[in-house]
């Protein structure tokens, strides 16, 4: 825990990060893509995952390293492992919750918008934008904000248990998903986990991207 103790960002920075973020997306959205008819929502979910990217890298960049975002370049093997062995373990965590809210809590499956994404497409070749989206970009931009830059912030703040907590209902809640939310923030609180077990976010978006990934192309088989 030492190292989250040494990063320059707190609080104030996690919150505007995301404010700005929301700030961003919606005059995009609002005002600059009726204007762009090409543009349809899955580019502008593009948009919103660079966007997030970027303010998190200007952000601790401008007052902390790669390091403090837990970039790691050493150890990459190892963590590609881990990042495997996080995403199956991860995976796995989220079908028993998928299955509990399914089986004993009636929740429709179809709100879930991986699922939706995978419902809508009629084809392999359209299933690689939601792929895309939610299997590559997601888990990076994600892995960067919600645990290299918000999770180290509140682990500074509170310490681990709390702030892990913390962490997880944060990552859930900006999710916008009642339904889903628990089951977010299992995979949240496993993902943050991993980061502070191994010191570097590239387990968690491999792991991320594992647990994305596999769901929408079961549901697209399915």
């Amino acid at each position: 825990m030492s190292e989250f103790k040494k990063i320059n960002w707190g609080l104030g920075e996690v919150a505007l990060v995301l404010a700005l973020r929301i700030l961003i997306v919606f005059v995009l959205g609002r005002f600059i893509l009726p204007l762009l008819p090409a543009i349809n929502n899955q580019i502008l979910s593009i948009v919103d995952r660079v966007i997030l990217i970027l303010l998190t890298l200007v952000f601790a960049l401008r007052i902390g390293s790669y390091h403090d975002l837990g970039l790691e370049k050493q150890g990459l093997f190892k963590n590609v492992l881990y990042g495997i062995a996080g995403g199956v373990g991860l995976f796995v965590l989220a079908t028993g919750a998928q299955h509990i809210f399914t089986s004993f809590l009636a929740a429709d499956i179809s709100t879930n918008p991986l699922v939706k994404m995978a419902n809508r497409a009629h084809s392999p070749w359209q299933l690689l934008i939601p792929v895309f989206i939610a299997g590559v970009m997601a888990p990076i931009a994600e892995e960067l904000y919600y645990r290299g830059f918000a999770f180290s912030a509140f682990v500074k703040r509170w310490g681990l248990v709390i702030g892990l907590i913390i962490s997880a209902l944060f990552f859930a809640a900006v999710h916008l998903s009642s339904i889903w939310f628990w089951e977010i923030a299992l995979v949240g609180a496993g993902l943050a986990m991993l980061y502070y077990w191994t010191g570097s976010i590239i387990p968690g978006i491999i792991a991320h991207s594992i647990v994305n990934t596999t769901r929408l192309i079961l549901v697209y088989l399915s």
